[in-house]
């Protein structure tokens, strides 16, 4: 006993407690009751090189079943997990990563019994970057009469990164459909990049507006046997109705009645007898006249 004392050498007493703390420790930690449970540990990637992207699906939290101490396993549970995979150095490719007890930088008497998903399967692919003009996609319909004349969007193009074999086949980036039901006058809208199932992220993030042209169609309509009123002396016409094809906005060319037409001939100043007069229409403003016919009538003039 003596001999074993010597070997401590100087500061015996410091020793001797800093060995009782430790038995007690392990007295205490190796006697409690143990319990099993199961983290779920946010992964996080590190280091991952800027001419490669993961392409595979990425599990936001890795599932670890462990073992050890109550008063160990209850603090743990209180704690944000974190497992960070360092990337660095890694190469294009499909690439495994395993997931042992090492892994984890658990307190001594915590034991792991599980990891899932073990190995931690990747594939890295390589990338580039690329300006693609952006197009605008709708979906739904303007009113009846109504069209999108024109679209624009702000900006007309982005520049996009994304694995080389997704995007070198690209001609443009398409947006999320625009929902133009039952619009009827030009309006902006937000929206955003439609990826759909690709791998592409934008370079400098922006909002995307889209500037929408929307308005009446241009319609045409043919009405027949429009009276012709003799004006200011009275006359017998012959014919006395006329054909008139018109166009403009699809909502007013729709609700026009042949009443609304002013379809005359001059008769002013006309001596008696029989004149050819060219016969001639007063349109609503906005309306555009295209044919009359026929284009002059037979006028006779008693006084």
């Amino acid at each position: 006993m003596h001999g074993w004392l010597a070997s401590l050498g100087r500061h015996k007493a410091l020793k001797l407690l800093s060995l009782f703390l430790a038995v007690a420790l392990w007295l205490s930690v190796g006697g409690e009751e143990r319990t099993e449970t199961n983290f779920n540990i946010t992964l996080e990637l590190v280091n991952l090189p800027q001419n490669l992207m993961v392409t595979s699906e990425v599990p936001s939290n890795l599932h670890v079943r462990v073992t050890g101490p109550r008063g160990l396993i209850r603090t743990l549970s209180q704690s944000h997990l974190t497992y960070s995979l360092d990337l660095a150095g890694v190469k294009a490719g499909r690439q495994t990563f395993p997931l042992g007890a090492d892994s984890f930088n658990f307190p001594r008497g915590v034991q792991i019994t599980r990891v899932q998903p073990n190995p931690l399967v990747l594939t890295l692919t390589p990338t580039m970057t690329r300006t693609l003009p952006v197009q605008p996609a709708f979906m739904g319909h303007p009113p009846e009469g109504y069209e999108v004349k024109s679209v624009k969007t702000r900006p007309s193009e982005v520049k996009v990164n994304g694995p080389v074999s997704e995007l070198q086949g690209l001609k443009l980036i398409p947006t999320v459909p625009l929902d133009i039901t039952g619009l009827s006058s030009p309006i902006t809208l937000a929206t955003s990049l439609n990826f759909k199932e690709l791998h592409l992220a934008m370079i400098e993030k922006a909002p995307i507006l889209a500037d929408v042209d929307i308005g009446p169609k241009v319609l045409k309509r043919t009405f027949k046997n429009v009276p012709v009123i003799p004006q200011p002396l009275s006359a017998k016409l012959s014919p006395s109705k006329v054909r008139i094809t018109l166009q403009g906005p699809w909502p007013r060319v729709k609700k026009l009645e042949p009443a609304d037409l002013q379809v005359f001939v001059d008769t002013q100043d006309l001596s008696r007898g029989r004149h050819r007069l060219k016969v001639q229409v007063q349109l609503p403003e906005g309306l555009t006249l295209e044919k009359v016919s026929p284009v002059t009538i037979l006028a006779h003039i008693q006084k």
